[in-house]
């Protein structure tokens, strides 16, 4: 997706699949599944942080409330991949169930860190961030959106270049910096453009999958 590699997911560090947690967590004190319904809140901005989620199934949205009350959010995360990172005591964003969901959490220790299935997770999460940060700074909106589309597909997989979006376009454009009409132009110009076709406002079907990488590069 960017500077001419394979598309990656914007913000989540994945370990592999719905299953991926299994071999990651050897040695980890994981959590009873907590399952969640739509909408329902996980943690509060502002609550005191430490555990680490893995989601088993669904999807989670992690967002941020600004001092100005503007929401930011920070990524979406899918079946097998980890959020709740935090540098601090105190939790800086907000996480809800975007659909029916699952999730497991542990507390992540000092000794944990030699793990190296958790230090390559810790890598590809602030590589993740950091690649978030470029599409931010140095692309306009309709490469915004090609390359989120694209991520996504790549993540959920399993119906080729067909995806479900359980997100709306209102936090679409929270997570890309952009508004809810600008993602709506953008992607109104994708389908023009014969790139994408939708069934449905959720579902979106990649028709030429190379030229939204090239987009998003």
């Amino acid at each position: 997706m960017f500077m001419q590699r394979e598309p990656r997911s914007m913000g989540p560090s994945s370990i592999t699949g719905a299953a991926g947690y299994t071999g990651f967590a050897e040695g980890l004190k994981l959590s009873a599944t907590a399952r969640h319904r739509e909408k329902e809140l996980i943690y509060a901005q502002g609550d005191e942080a430490g555990d680490i989620f893995i989601v088993e199934f669904g999807c989670v949205r992690v967002s941020r409330i600004t001092l100005e009350g503007r929401r930011l959010v920070t990524g979406f995360y899918f079946a097998g991949e980890v959020f709740g990172f935090e540098t601090g005591s105190e939790r800086q964003c907000y996480a809800e169930a975007l659909e029916y969901s699952g999730t497991r959490k542990f507390h992540l220790e000092d000794r944990d860190l030699t793990n190296p299935r958790i230090a390559d997770m810790l890598f590809d999460y602030l590589e993740s961030t950091h690649q978030h940060l470029l599409i931010l700074g140095t692309q306009n909106a309709i490469e915004r959106v090609a390359a989120f589309l694209v991520g996504i597909a790549d993540r959920r997989g399993g119906d080729g270049p067909r995806a479900r979006l359980p997100m709306s376009r209102s936090d679409i454009a929270d997570h890309l910096g952009l508004t809810l009409e600008t993602v709506s132009r953008a992607i109104h110009r994708l389908q023009v453009l014969k790139l994408i076709t939708l069934v449905g406002a959720r579902d979106v079907i990649l028709l030429d999958r190379e030229a939204l990488i090239d987009l998003g590069a």
